[in-house]
C-alpha cells in the first residue's frame, strides 16, 4: 500500500473537518473542479449530466458542470435538530480522526491498525447514528468509486468500516 496522497487529490483520505452539517454538496459547490467525478450518481447529484454534449436548449448551448448549484440533503431543521446534529459529527470526527491516523500508520509503518473502542454501549449507539447521519450528507461510494467521463476516479480513501 502506498501513503495517501494530501486531501482533496485522488486517493487521498479527506481530513476529519472535511465532514460537516453542510455536507459533500457544499464542499462541490466550493470546489466546483470536483463536481466531474459525481457524474455518474443521479440519484445522489440529479442536476450533475454526464452527457454534456447533448445539451442545447433554445439553441443555447454550453453546460458547465462546475456552475451547476448543487443542493444538501439536509436544508430545514429546527434549533434542537441542529444541536442534536452538530453532537452527531463532533462524535463522527473524533472516532473518524483517531480511525484515520491508525490506518495512516499502518500504512507508514506497517503496524496493525488499532481502530477505536467505544468507552460504553451508548457511545456506540451514538456514533451508528452520526455514521447514518453522515451517509446521508456524503454518499461514500460516490466518493471513493466516482470516475469522470475520460474514467479517472476520485478514489477517495474511507480509511476504516463504516
Amino acid at each position: 500500500m502506498s501513503i495517501p496522497s494530501t486531501f482533496p487529490s485522488t486517493n487521498s483520505i479527506p481530513p476529519p473537518f472535511f465532514y460537516d452539517i453542510r455536507g459533500l454538496a457544499n464542499w462541490l459547490n466550493n470546489n466546483p473542479t470536483y463536481k466531474q467525478y459525481f457524474i455518474n450518481y443521479p440519484n445522489v447529484f440529479t442536476t450533475l449530466l454526464s452527457n454534456t454534449n447533448v445539451i442545447s436548449y433554445n439553441g443555447i448551448s454550453g453546460y458547465d458542470i462546475e456552475k451547476v448549484p448543487l443542493a444538501s440533503n439536509v436544508t430545514t431543521m429546527s434549533q434542537f435538530q441542529l444541536m442534536r446534529y452538530t453532537e452527531q459529527m463532533n462524535l463522527f470526527r473524533q472516532v473518524y480522526a483517531y480511525n484515520s491516523n491508525a490506518y495512516v500508520n499502518y500504512v507508514k509503518n506497517g503496524t496493525i491498525p488499532a481502530y477505536y473502542r467505544f468507552q460504553t454501549y451508548k457511545e456506540h449507539t451514538e456514533f451508528k447514528s452520526s455514521v447514518a447521519l453522515v451517509n446521508k450528507l456524503y454518499p461514500f461510494q460516490a466518493m471513493t468509486s466516482g470516475a469522470n467521463i475520460n474514467g479517472s476516479t476520485l478514489g477517495w480513501i474511507v480509511p476504516f468500516p463504516l
